[in-house]
């Protein structure tokens, strides 16, 4: 018989079954032998009712696993280990009955093919057969046992290999106390009171009703145990690891910085903590813990951890950050085990935003954009990090992300501008007003000749060294590198014998013409540059007004 604390039930179920095997020995009545089928089946119950409790103990586990996987999953792992061994040895013990009831039953367990449901005790005739168990399980030697397949030496090893799975779950030093997951192999008394072997005492001579019954006991203690060793699995992941002296409300606000239009979300939470035992903490600007054991987790470009202050319980940290924007760190902080020199470790990551300190000032009438060019604009809202910000523009294309865009405005007078940051649920919110901005032509290219613009004087040989008519858009703000200007025609007027005879190009060079006229020149002559015309970032070429006049001195 197996030993371990049994309910009051059991223990009843138990002294039935002495009661009748004491009977059996004086030879008592088939009555007697249906009265252990009746046992068997209160046993039967009871083993479903232990195999409804391991299997929610297992899902409890699966639901603590889920929550806290890092504390709880090597403690499941051990369960699941525990479960497995102990389900396979109930499916053994199951087959070894029908195997052994079919054999009395005169069936070749070998052609049932594993159908072998409908065949319980209560269906077995010869119940009063006190020779098939004994042939099965021992063998014609009862004093030297037979082993292999579905016999007595067979089921003692594989019980022993499930003892030994349940055991090793636990620490070495903890094993000789777990008294309730043991098997123990009582030897039994026969008709003289003699002593005699377990295997003796269960199997010698044992009626099939005997035997059955005996072997669902062994059922018993094996989910029994294995409820046992499941409940002390789950005692590391429900016991309370610390011990807490103060227990406070935390207001954990989702952000600092609340716009209006926006909600104020917080996480309000009961923090029950030790004002005893210090814990360590360590920071830095992640973490680093892929792949790695609890033990062996870091901080990746760790800070000064002097900065950090730990006070009753505890700790503050402080730093000054050296750019703006979104801000990420981190930390381990380390608790220590209540009782022992080990420590538990609790990984964290945090964000938030730093800006510079800045006024905004908004001058309306140079709210401009100018048509055909690339129009820089930034963007910033207050309380949100530059990734976190878009922009919609009418009348516009606009290209760009993270603050920083590209606006091209369309044929409209005006754009209207409206900004969006994304929350931290995804969600999109507007901040603010839209914002007007005057859509504007492109200024005049200011030409030159000779370097002058306008009107002006110089000498004749700086006029033929000059081989072309440039221009250029004169004081205006846009860096935009593609609003080049080019020339695309003018008419040069040269004094020829007292008259002006114009010299038409199509591009900005002088032309030969032009070069032969103007060696001709003399001190007084005056030069006109007129009918100019540019092309300004590749769009179609327009008139200047004005023209530019170059005296010879």
């Amino acid at each position: 018989m197996a030993g371990g604390k049994q309910s009051p039930r059991d223990k009843m179920i138990g002294m039935m079954y002495l009661v009748l095997l004491a009977l059996l020995a004086m030879n008592v009545t088939k009555s007697v032998l249906n009265s252990f089928v009746v046992i068997n089946g209160a046993m039967k119950k009871t083993n479903i009712a232990f195999s409804q409790k391991n299997d929610a103990t297992m899902a409890e586990f699966s639901v603590q696993n889920g929550l806290n996987e890092t504390k709880v999953l090597p403690f499941f792992n051990k369960a699941k280990n525990v479960h497995q061994a102990s389900k396979e040895l109930d499916s053994y013990l199951e087959n070894l009955k029908k195997h052994i009831m079919a054999k009395v039953e005169g069936y070749d367990p070998a052609t049932l093919e594993g159908n072998t449901d409908w065949m319980t005790l209560d269906t077995v005739q010869a119940l009063g057969d006190i020779d098939a168990g004994q042939a099965i399980l021992l063998g014609p030697d009862e004093v030297n046992p037979k082993d292999g397949e579905w016999t007595m030496i067979e089921m003692k090893r594989k019980i022993s290999e499930w003892e030994d799975i349940l055991l090793n779950q636990f620490p070495a030093n903890e094993r000789a106390s777990l008294d309730g997951i043991h098997f123990v192999y009582e030897d039994g008394v026969n008709h003289d009171g003699d002593s005699e072997p377990w295997h003796i005492a269960h199997f010698y001579h044992a009626p099939i009703a005997a035997v059955i019954t005996d072997i669902t006991m062994f059922q018993n203690q094996v989910k029994n145990s294995e409820s046992m060793a499941l409940g002390l699995l789950m005692d590391n992941i429900t016991t309370a690891t610390y011990d807490f002296d103060k227990v406070e409300v935390k207001v954990i606000p989702k952000s600092s910085y609340i716009v209006l239009g926006d909600s104020f979300k917080a996480e309000l939470i009961v923090a029950a903590y030790s004002t005893t035992q210090n814990p360590q903490v360590v920071v830095g600007a992640g973490l680093d813990t892929a792949g790695k054991a609890s033990k062996d987790w870091t901080v990746s470009n760790p800070f000064d951890t002097a900065r950090v202050k730990i006070k009753d319980g505890i700790a503050t940290y402080g730093f000054k950050p050296t750019s703006e924007g979104e801000q990420k760190w981190g930390g381990i902080i380390r608790v220590p085990k209540a009782g022992t020199d080990e420590f538990d470790l609790y990984p964290f990551e945090s964000t938030f935003i730093a800006a510079k300190a800045s006024a905004v000032v908004s001058p309306v009438k140079m709210n401009v954009f100018y048509r055909g060019a690339k129009n820089d604009v930034e963007v910033s809202a207050a309380g949100f990090s530059a990734s976190k910000i878009d922009i919609q523009v009418t009348n516009a294309t606009k290209t760009g992300s993270n603050g920083k865009y590209i606006v091209k405005p369309g044929q409209g007078r005006e754009c209207m501008i409206s900004v969006y940051v994304t929350r931290e649920d995804g969600s999109k919110m507007k901040i603010g007003e839209p914002r007007k901005f005057r859509v504007e032509p492109i200024p005049p290219a200011t030409p030159k000749f000779a370097t002058i613009a306008g009107s002006g004087s110089t000498t004749k040989a700086q006029v033929l060294a000059s081989g072309r008519v440039t221009a250029k858009l004169e004081n205006f703000l846009l860096n935009d590198e593609s609003l080049k200007v080019k020339v695309t025609a003018f008419t040069m007027k040269v004094p020829v014998k007292g008259k002006y005879i114009s010299f038409p190009a199509k591009s900005s060079k002088v032309t030969k013409q032009m070069k032969v006229a103007l060696k001709n020149l003399r001190k007084g002559d005056v030069v006109i540059l007129d009918g100019i015309k540019t092309s300004t970032g590749g769009q179609p070429a327009k008139g200047i007004k004005g023209n530019i006049i170059v005296t010879i001195r």
